[in-house]
C-alpha cells in the first residue's frame, strides 16, 4: 500500500516538473513574440493556453465535476 502510494506521489511530482517546463516554455515564446511584435491575438492565445493549464492541472478544477470518492 505504502509503495503504491509512494509511486503515486513520484508520477504526481514528474507531472508537476513537466508542466512547469511547459509553462516556462510557453513563457519565453509570449516573450520573444512580444520583442517582434507578432500580435496580440497570438499572444492572448497563448496567454490563455497557460492559464488553462495553470487552472487545470495546479487548480485541481477538473475534481469539480468527480464525485467524492473518485480520483
Amino acid at each position: 500500500m505504502a509503495q503504491k502510494q509512494n509511486t503515486h506521489k513520484q508520477s504526481g511530482y514528474a507531472q508537476v516538473i513537466i508542466i512547469g517546463i511547459i509553462l516556462a516554455v510557453l513563457t519565453v515564446i509570449e516573450y520573444f513574440m512580444g520583442l517582434y511584435h507578432v500580435g496580440a491575438t497570438l499572444l492572448m492565445l497563448i496567454a490563455a493556453l497557460k492559464a488553462i493549464l495553470v487552472i487545470y492541472f495546479f487548480m485541481h478544477v477538473s475534481r469539480l465535476w468527480t464525485a467524492e470518492g473518485e480520483h
